[in-house]
């Protein structure tokens, strides 16, 4: 089966004022983009919104947070509509020990959240959120890697790593506002009620705990808390 992959991050850059980073990946079958996208684009009208305008965490407010909801509603109960993230404590990263630059890790994470999500047997379609004027050139060296980690030499399971706008995407409009709660709910925030409660939302709907790495069978919704090799020795 062909799935789509799409990507976003929050807080990745070690210049951002956030110890934690987030990678994340929402996804489905090829076949159901058009109707997921049709839906987001449906509840928007009947919310009176243009189709033009993004849903996107930083835009939640009084006024749009029936819409967020229904949209958080509408992830949870679709069948075919899947989320991972990896959270990664930068506190945590030592780039000089392990000799790697920020740009390595920044692969190696993106590998460990979509290395849960690829299976050998099907093929996909892999389209990272638009950062600036390098993604292309950025993504096409994280496909290189991708594919030698995962031994896809007939570059058949990989299709492709091509970065949209994410207004060219609901379904990334989607993972936007997924990881975007996430990273509101690790940052320690709470200056924001309606933001709380889309978040207490997710947490109704997922029950299990943020803090804690997901059993791997729950595909649905699945966190990954990253652990430096450091944690992993001081744990054994």
């Amino acid at each position: 089966m062909e799935y789509n992959i799409y990507c976003d991050e929050s807080c990745h850059l070690k210049s951002n004022d956030s110890n934690i980073m987030l990678i994340g990946a929402i996804y489905c079958p090829t076949s159901k983009v058009k109707k997921i996208n049709e839906y987001v684009e449906h509840l928007k009208e009947n919310y009176n919104f243009s189709n033009k305008i993004e849903l996107k965490w930083n835009k939640v407010d009084k006024k749009t947070e029936k819409l967020y909801l229904d949209i958080i509603n509408y992830f949870f109960n679709s069948d075919y509509l899947k989320f991972r993230v990896i959270v990664i404590d930068k506190t945590k990263l030592n780039h000089e020990k392990y000799n790697q630059t920020e740009n390595d890790f920044y692969h190696k994470a993106y590998y460990e959240m979509l290395k849960y999500i690829i299976t050998p047997e099907n093929s996909y379609n892999i389209y990272p959120d638009i950062k600036d004027t390098n993604s292309y050139y950025y993504h096409q060296i994280m496909l290189n890697f991708l594919r030698f980690k995962m031994d896809d030499t007939n570059k058949k399971t990989i299709k492709k790593v091509q970065p949209i706008r994410s207004y060219e995407a609901p379904i990334l409009q989607i993972n936007d506002i997924l990881i975007g709660a996430l990273s509101y709910y690790y940052r320690h925030l709470d200056n924001n009620k309606t933001k709380l409660n889309i978040i207490n939302d997710i947490q109704k709907f997922y029950t299990n705990s943020f803090d804690k790495t997901s059993y791997y069978s729950n595909t649905k919704f699945n966190i990954f808390i990253w652990k430096s090799k450091d944690d992993c020795s001081e744990n054994d």
